[in-house]
């Protein structure tokens, strides 16, 4: 029973985990991670990247993009290879901390295509204030994000529709247009676009900038992977002291007037290809 249940879910989902030639030293302590914290996952794991690793690791398969295509073109390409109609999009420095509760993940999939929605967020990232998000009455702790409210459209975890995503792909180039400029797209009033009201994928984003975060390097360290040998840095000061001024103009500013701001003079912009400046 078990066996025809996976084989079932299989066909309604992809993971799709994107990633690039400068973010490959970020796949060992990825799939080692999944393994320990996901090991049931029930559907296909697909690493999306520039060059295909050498070893496998957790990945069932590897699409393989031109070295410097832009990120949106790479996820597009490689969603028009993926058969099933929803995806669960995810980023190589997503790093698992807990164990996957499968069933209740299995469960928020049924709510997207139960709702209708284009895309469902596991994680609350932008909060769920009420500027931003309306509770769906009747739902288990469900919200959608109002249209074109800033990083509705996100990278973060969580379920899309296929075709959804790919037509908000086809629209931009980096990662960085993909959240800020697809995030006042059209599309974002076309169907829903919903979150969970709390964290329920238990992951890090334990790279930022290209810099590893201090929480990130704790969790391969709580999971006994070996840090030593990992040749990313943490932030220096310079970046630090950067991150902590935009804080606090993102804290004392409205989040989708300033981005629309940054948006207007592309302000913070990256050029970089296939990472799209994570």
């Amino acid at each position: 029973m078990r066996q025809t249940e996976k084989k079932t879910r299989n066909g309604d989902c992809t993971v799709l985990v994107c990633s690039c030639d400068r973010y490959a030293d970020l796949l060992p302590p990825f799939a080692a991670l999944w393994r320990k914290f996901w090991p049931d996952c029930p559907f296909e794991v697909v690493l999306v990247t520039e060059t295909a690793p050498d070893d496998p690791l957790c990945f069932d398969r590897v699409l393989t993009n031109p070295v410097g295509e832009t990120w949106c073109r790479m996820l597009v390409a490689a969603l028009r290879q993926v058969e099933t109609p929803y995806v669960m999009l995810l980023m190589d420095d997503y790093f698992l901390t807990q164990t996957v509760e499968t069933a209740r993940i299995a469960r928020r999939l049924d709510d997207l295509k139960r709702l209708g929605g284009g895309n469902l967020r596991l994680i609350p990232n932008p909060p769920v204030g009420r500027a931003r998000a309306v509770r769906l009455e009747g739902e288990d702790n469900l919200f959608r994000y109002r249209p074109q409210t800033a990083y509705c459209v996100a990278t973060q975890a969580g379920f899309w529709r296929r075709d959804y995503l790919c037509r908000l792909a086809e629209r931009q180039r980096s990662a960085w247009e993909f959240e800020r400029c697809g995030s006042f797209d059209p599309l974002t009033a076309e169907r829903p676009i919903l979150v969970t009201g709390a964290k329920e994928f238990p992951f890090v984003d334990a790279v930022h900038k290209g810099y590893w975060e201090t929480f990130g390097l704790a969790a391969c360290r709580a999971a006994g992977i070996d840090t030593r040998g990992f040749t990313r840095t943490r932030p220096p000061l310079k970046v630090r002291l950067v991150e902590g001024v935009k804080a606090i103009v993102f804290a004392l500013v409205p989040m989708t007037l300033l981005v629309r701001f940054q948006n207007r003079f592309a302000l913070g912009a990256t050029s970089t290809p296939a990472a799209g400046g994570k």
